[in-house]
C-alpha cells in the first residue's frame, strides 16, 4: 500500500515536472492532430450559399466557388412529397451532392409542393431564376438550363413544359401517369433532352418507351461515374430501370450526382469530382446549417 502511494506521489511529481519545463520554455504542449475534412465538407463550405424567403417557399442557392456563368449551367432540382425545401437541402445532402457533380453551373432548389392537391409554388420558372439573380447575386449559367425532379415534382414539371428556357428534364423516379405530357414535350424540339430513372414508376416509363422507339435503354445505374457507357452521353432520350429504392435514389449520393455528369457541362478542377459514389461526409448532414457563418440569407417581400 505504502509502495503504491510513492509511486502514485513520484508519478504526479514527474507530470508537475514536465509542465514546468513547458512554461519555463515558454511554449505550449504541442497541439493534438486536427481531424483531416472531408474533401466533399470543404468543397460545400467553399461554395457559396443562399436561402431565399420567398414569395411562395424557401428557395436554396448553392454556386461552386470557381463557377463561370459564361459557360455554366442552370440546375433547378424540384423536390418530392412529404418534404420541404429546407428538409431536402439538408436531409437529402443536396449541396454534397453537387459538389461531388463538379459541374460549373447554379444550383437552385425551390420550394415545391409537399403534398397533393397543394398548389404548385412557383408556376412561372422564368420568374423563379430571376428572384435567384436578384437575391442571390448570380448570373445564372447561359449554356444548358436543366430541370431535375423527383417523386412527386412531376406536377411542377408538368407546369414548366412550356418554359421556353427548359433544355434537359432528368426525371428520377418522377413518371406519374404524365408520359403523354413528356412525350409531347420531348417530341417539340430537337434541342430536347430527357434522362429518366424509373423504380416505382417503372409502368409509366415503359409505356413512355414505346412511344419513343429511339431511346436508349439502361438496366442499371452504372458503379461509377466512368462507367457510363458513351452513347449513353450522348443519347437525347435515356431511360434507366434502377437498381436502387425510390428514396436511396437521391438522397445516398450514388445515382443522382452521377446522372448529373451525364449532362454536357463543364467540370470545375478544384471540385471534388474524383470522389467515388456515395463517399458523403460524416456525419453527412453537419455540413452546412442554416444561420451559421457560412451561410447567406436574401429576403424578399412577401
Amino acid at each position: 500500500m505504502h509502495r503504491a502511494r510513492k509511486a502514485l506521489v513520484a508519478s504526479a511529481g514527474i507530470a508537475v515536472v514536465c509542465g514546468l519545463g513547458w512554461a519555463i520554455a515558454g511554449s505550449a504542449p504541442p497541439p493534438a492532430p486536427a481531424e483531416p475534412i472531408h474533401p466533399v465538407a470543404a468543397a460545400v463550405a467553399a461554395g457559396k450559399h443562399t436561402r431565399i424567403e420567398g414569395p411562395h417557399g424557401a428557395i436554396h442557392v448553392w454556386v461552386p466557388p470557381s463557377y463561370h456563368a459564361e459557360t455554366g449551367a442552370t440546375i433547378v432540382y424540384l423536390h418530392g412529397y412529404y418534404d420541404d425545401a429546407d428538409s431536402a437541402y439538408i436531409g437529402h445532402h443536396l449541396p454534397e451532392q453537387f459538389a461531388m457533380s463538379a459541374l460549373n453551373a447554379v444550383f437552385i432548389v425551390p420550394e415545391t409542393p409537399s403534398a397533393q392537391k397543394t398548389p404548385i409554388n412557383y408556376p412561372d420558372l422564368g420568374q423563379l431564376l430571376q428572384l435567384v439573380e436578384d437575391k442571390a447575386g448570380v448570373s445564372r449559367g447561359m449554356a444548358l438550363t436543366a430541370v431535375v425532379g423527383h417523386s412527386g415534382a412531376f406536377r411542377t414539371i408538368d407546369a414548366w413544359l412550356d418554359e421556353p428556357l427548359v433544355d434537359t428534364l432528368v426525371m428520377v423516379d418522377s413518371m406519374y401517369a404524365n408520359e403523354e405530357m413528356i412525350e409531347a414535350w420531348y417530341k417539340a424540339s430537337p434541342r430536347h433532352r430527357l434522362i429518366t430513372v424509373g423504380e416505382d414508376t417503372l409502368q409509366y416509363n415503359e409505356q413512355l418507351l414505346r412511344t419513343i422507339p429511339e431511346m436508349m435503354v439502361m438496366d442499371r445505374v452504372p458503379p461509377t461515374y466512368d462507367t457510363w457507357p458513351p452513347e449513353a452521353r450522348l443519347a437525347r432520350a435515356l431511360y434507366i430501370r434502377a437498381q436502387y429504392m425510390h428514396m436511396p435514389l437521391v438522397t445516398d449520393a450514388i445515382v443522382l450526382p452521377s446522372l448529373l455528369r451525364l449532362l454536357p457541362v463543364e467540370l470545375l478542377a478544384d471540385e471534388p469530382w474524383k470522389q467515388p459514389l456515395g463517399g458523403l461526409p460524416v456525419p453527412p448532414d453537419a455540413a452546412i446549417t442554416f444561420g451559421d457563418a457560412a451561410t447567406d440569407r436574401a429576403t424578399t417581400d412577401r
